[in-house]
Formats: structure tokens, C-alpha cells, sequence
């Protein structure tokens, strides 16, 4: 252990996830533990304790006489993850809004104005992972240590992904940041119907923007054949 309780390995996975989620290692990158070792200057035992956990969380695979490899990003893998994202955060939701009180709006509306710096300062790892502090606040909340479980392992993967997305589809950080005071707003009115309804658009904004994006480069292409 080093002297902030944290071990080899764990460092190890920490340093690596963050490289992958951030796009340093790119989708099909080879990964050898000897060289990771080596480079780290630490055995290999740990490194492939981390490489493990990575596997496990689906960030590598293992290739037959390749070693491990970065997990492709796939446009169904995604999908299927933000069909549970909206079925779990609601649940999240639902359970912790009669919890909510003054500190909880005050700690939303933190994460929402360090939003806004992020992305006046254009800090996009930053606001990532802002803005899942901000929905995973209501994991933590619900008490439903279950489903807390399920969203972290989730958050790691829409990180990487978010990473590609929030520059492909908005026009600006900042866009993305003001969707969320609306959320806080609702919440505080404790009406039920109303915060399901802007937290499923919320969630649905994406694909929509992404489905746009679609529709204008196949409308482009055509007018290109024509």
C-alpha cells in the first residue's frame, strides 16, 4: 500500500480506466502487462490485477495471442445502456425525492454551477465528470445500494462514451449544463409527474440530437448521388 491507502493495483486500474474513458488509449489499442509493468516500474502481478478488473467492466477484451485490447465502442452496446440508464435513474429519482432537502438542492446546485465553469473553461473530463456527480447524486441518495452498484459500474462506460458525444452533438458545453437547472427546479416542487417528464427528456436529448445528426449526413449524401 502506498501512504494513501491506496494499492498498486488499484492505482494501476485508476490510471488506465481514466486513459481509456478519456480516449488516450483508443478503441482496438493493444495493452501488454510486460510493457505496462516495465514502464511503471512495479511487477507484473498488479498490472494484471488491474487488467482484470478492466475486462470485467467490459473497457478490455482479450484477444487470442493479441493480449488485451480496448473495447470497441458499439452503437447497440450504447443503446442497451441507456435504456437501463432510464429505467435505473428513475427509480433512483422516484426513491430519493422524499429525501430531498435544502443541503441536497444546495449540493445539485453546486454540481450545476461547476457545470458552467467546466464549460466556460471548456474542461471537458471535468464536466463529465460533473454531470455524472450530478445524476449519480440521486443513486447515492435512494438508498438502494443495488442499484448505486449497477450505476457506477454504468457510469464508467458512458464517460467514454460522453467523451465523443458531448462535442459531436452540442453546440457548446455550456448548452448541455443549463439543461440540468430545469431538474433542480422540478425537484423542488416535489411534483412527481413533472420531474419523470423532464428527467426522460433530459435522458432522451441525446439520441435525439444523435438521430438529427444521422438524418442531415443521409440527406447530405443523397443530395450528393443526385
Amino acid at each position: 500500500m502506498d501512504e494513501r491507502g491506496t494499492s498498486l493495483s488499484e492505482q494501476v486500474y485508476l490510471g488506465l480506466r481514466e486513459a481509456i474513458v478519456r480516449g488516450e488509449l483508443s478503441p482496438g489499442y493493444r495493452l501488454l502487462v510486460l510493457e505496462i509493468a516495465s514502464a511503471l516500474g512495479i511487477s507484473q502481478a498488479p498490472v494484471r490485477e488491474a487488467m482484470e478488473r478492466l475486462k470485467q467492466e467490459g473497457l478490455l477484451v482479450g484477444k487470442a495471442n493479441k493480449g488485451s485490447i480496448v473495447a470497441e465502442i458499439k452503437q447497440e452496446e450504447i443503446e442497451e445502456l441507456y435504456a437501463l440508464r432510464e429505467l435505473i435513474e428513475w427509480d433512483a429519482v422516484s426513491r430519493s425525492i422524499p429525501r430531498l432537502g435544502p443541503e441536497d438542492f444546495e449540493r445539485l446546485s453546486a454540481f450545476y454551477e461547476n457545470m458552467l465553469e467546466a464549460a466556460r473553461e471548456d474542461d471537458l473530463f471535468r464536466f463529465i465528470d460533473l454531470d455524472m456527480a450530478f445524476h449519480g447524486y440521486f443513486f447515492e441518495k435512494s438508498g438502494n445500494r443495488t442499484i448505486l452498484h449497477i450505476w457506477l459500474q454504468t457510469a464508467v462506460k458512458l464517460k467514454r462514451f460522453l467523451a465523443i458525444t458531448n462535442k459531436l452533438y452540442f453546440p457548446d458545453l455550456a448548452s448541455i449544463a443549463v439543461g440540468h437547472a430545469p431538474l433542480i427546479e422540478a425537484l423542488k416542487t416535489g411534483n412527481e409527474d413533472e420531474i419523470k417528464r423532464l428527467f426522460v427528456l433530459h435522458l432522451k436529448e441525446v439520441w435525439w440530437r444523435m438521430g438529427r445528426s444521422r438524418d442531415n449526413e443521409q440527406e447530405r449524401l443523397g443530395r450528393q448521388e443526385r
